[in-house]
């Protein structure tokens, strides 16, 4: 049966094994403020998730060693252990905790790979949760935010979820009303080649910063309103008139 606990929904759960649900986001609003002496880039968004499309996330233990894979992917790209955000989230689950036991993760993707719907980052923030239900090793939330932060700076959201704020690079949170009587639709990419691994450090390379930030105003609105929403990533990809990017590229929503 399916539950909501501690924001995971487990569709399995026993002493060996879990199957968890990993949704996908929008950003509502995202503004790019400036670039850091570190190269990465300060934001502030307002995350949205949604249950549709999702990855399911099956998490076994196993005897031998830790194994990550993707089942039945939506494209055709191995994803390696060292490229898969899924697996580091293990690693660096057992490296905080201490656990010796050998985890084996299945992905299995319904979230397009690279288009801007966070599929990556849910994935990590459903291993963490789920291992840490699984492990009973009761990490709390502000712990989870810890290491999903070194992850990724989307994870963080996936860990709570909802609707939320995040600012400096999108890892610190305020959690937010959902908006209420919203109908979303998604318009997924379908492309035949792929774009690099770092294909958002990429899009970030290209923005000019000069012509960003000009609507950060109605990311800290109170009341949401349709006209609030927008995305620095369109001053670099054009998109369909009525259309909004979900992050930054190339999968697109309308409201």
């Amino acid at each position: 049966t399916s539950i909501r606990q501690k924001h995971i929904l487990i569709l399995v759960n026993d002493f060996y094994h879990m199957k968890i649900i990993a949704p996908c986001k929008i950003n509502l609003a995202l503004d790019v403020l400036k670039k850091t002496a570190s190269g990465k880039h300060k934001i502030q968004t307002v995350f949205l998730e949604l249950k549709n499309p999702h990855d399911i996330i099956e998490i076994k233990e196993t005897r031998l060693s830790d194994k990550a894979s993707m089942l039945n992917p939506l494209e055709n790209r191995l994803i390696t252990p060292e490229n898969n955000l899924a697996f580091k989230a293990l690693k660096l689950f057992k490296q905080k905790t201490g656990t010796k036991k050998f985890f084996e993760i299945k992905i299995k993707k319904r979230i397009p790979l690279s288009s801007g719907l966070g599929g990556a980052s849910s994935d990590a923030a459903a291993v963490l949760k789920g291992l840490n239900s699984l492990c009973k090793t009761n990490l709390s939330t502000n712990q989870l935010f810890s290491l999903a932060a070194k992850l990724g700076s989307d994870v963080p959201f996936f860990v709570i979820g909802g609707c939320a704020l995040g600012t400096n690079f999108g890892e610190k949170l305020t959690p937010l009303p959902i908006p209420k009587n919203l109908k979303i639709k998604l318009f997924l990419p379908k492309a035949k080649t792929f774009p690099p691994l770092n294909k958002t450090a990429n899009a970030y390379a290209a923005l000019d910063l000069s012509r960003c930030g000009k609507n950060k105003s109605k990311t800290l609105s109170k009341k949401f309103l349709i006209e609030n929403i927008h995305n620095d990533f369109e001053t670099i990809f054009a998109v369909p008139k009525g259309h909004h990017l979900c992050g930054s590229g190339p999968a697109t929503y309308t409201v």
